[in-house]
């Protein structure tokens, strides 16, 4: 079986739809499946390709077992809503034309972003075959939510859009449950959805101790560190966590963020104007640092908006923290407290509250037997969530979609001969 995807993230990219789609992709490909993944030059979240990479107008490169066509796209920083809406558009475009010149059995195209769904939709009608979307995240409800764009005449096209592609979509997959439900509230038939999980890498995220060397280098020898790492956007909230920073200011507790985002400048310039000394940006860092930094930190905070579309939400670095069974400390309602809770895997302060998050980071600084509790139902998490698993059921939704095409696929060559 051939499967094209289309993703305007990709590795050596480490966002959550890189990272999911490149090791599903890596896995399907180990089981003999020709992978081709349409892609742009790694360039999230600053804008800025990294190197050696260039934003070519077309490349090819083996990656792992995968077949990766890179294709030019105007890149914008994840800032603002109309570059990256060019950027967005630009790659719709160019990943759609690279398509025409594939022979896929069926295609894949992965939100958020609309537009990459939309080029798998052109593809599948001028081919042909079947095509899976899949949903990482409800747009226009997505940006509505972070209040990124007003509504108007945009927020009703990309409206249109998302009915049209649930429509047009051979299979719809999505990363929760409370996401499926939400299509189906929309009008979408439920049997045509499927739900597969976020998870983590368990060869690469394996538990170990502190890099002592990066604990020198940062500081934090003799500090218990809570750790953020993962992209600064707008969906997290991340100003909570510098409110509940302020609160712990003079104790041996110190937040440390890692990563890069729409956010990152001005929670930046916010610690500043608070003048916590108990808080570290360290920016991007490359894969091997960035799970270090994790190994780092005594406990892993992971924060959501106040959001009733948020609630459904399960972001990837819960499964990169229980894999490295590290501690959580949850501000969020919904899906994301629910499974942290139920595995026993951390504690649970709601969104918004700087006062409750400050208390539950105290307590697992406080009650070394709690952070211990924590770490066994990290393992148990992490271990229900395991990436390899999750690709092969993945890559059942596909087959089943490729497989229910092929008699109509006869059909039609028998009536055309």
């Amino acid at each position: 079986m051939r499967i094209l995807v289309l993703t305007d993230n990709f590795v050596p990219e480490q966002n959550a739809p890189a990272l999911r789609t490149y090791e599903h992709c890596r896995r399907w490909a180990e089981e003999g499946v020709s992978v081709t993944v349409i892609t742009t030059a790694p360039n999230f979240p600053t804008g800025k390709v990294q190197r050696p990479y260039k934003n070519w107008l077309y490349r090819r490169e083996m990656l792992d077992g995968i077949n990766v066509a890179r294709v030019w796209s105007f890149l914008a920083p994840n800032t603002g809503v109309v570059l990256r809406a060019l950027d967005f558009a630009s790659f719709a475009l160019s990943g759609s034309l690279a398509g025409l010149f594939e022979t896929p059995d069926v295609i894949m195209a992965t939100s958020p972003q609309l537009l990459t769904g939309y080029a798998g939709h052109l593809i599948a009608r001028a081919k042909r075959r079947p095509w899976v979307f899949e949903v990482r995240d409800l747009w226009p409800e997505s940006i509505s939510a972070v209040e990124a764009m007003n509504d108007g005449f945009g927020m009703r096209l990309l409206s249109r859009m998302e009915k049209q592609l649930y429509r047009s979509a051979d299979r719809i997959v999505t990363v929760t449950e409370p996401l499926r439900q939400r299509i189906v509230q929309s009008g979408v038939a439920k049997e045509k959805l499927a739900v597969v999980p976020n998870g983590a890498n368990l060869a690469r995220l394996v538990p170990r101790g502190r890099c002592a060397a990066l604990t020198r280098r940062l500081g934090l020898e003799d500090c218990f560190v809570v750790g953020y790492v993962g992209t600064h956007g707008m969906a997290q909230g991340l100003e909570v966590v510098l409110r509940a920073a302020r609160l712990l200011a003079g104790t041996d507790i110190h937040f440390l963020f890692v990563g890069d985002g729409a956010r990152r400048k001005p929670l930046m310039a916010l610690a500043q104007s608070m003048g916590l000394d108990n808080v570290t940006f360290t920016g991007p860092v490359p894969p091997p640092i960035a799970v270090d930094h994790l190994a780092m930190s005594d406990a892993i905070v992971i924060p959501l908006r106040k959001s009733k579309l948020f609630e459904g939400a399960l972001p990837s670095k819960v499964f990169e923290a229980a894999a490295m069974e590290r501690p959580m400390v949850v501000s969020a309602n919904g899906l994301v407290a629910e499974t942290v809770e139920s595995f026993g895997a951390g504690l649970v302060a709601e969104p918004g509250d700087a006062h409750a998050l400050a208390q539950a980071v105290k307590r697992l600084r406080t009650h070394p037997a709690l952070r211990e509790r924590c770490r066994v139902g990290c393992r148990a998490l992490a271990l229900a969530h395991d990436r390899d698993r999750l690709a092969m059921l993945m890559l059942g939704e596909i087959r089943h979609v490729a497989d229910a095409r092929r008699p109509l696929k006869r059909l039609q060559e028998a009536a055309a001969s």
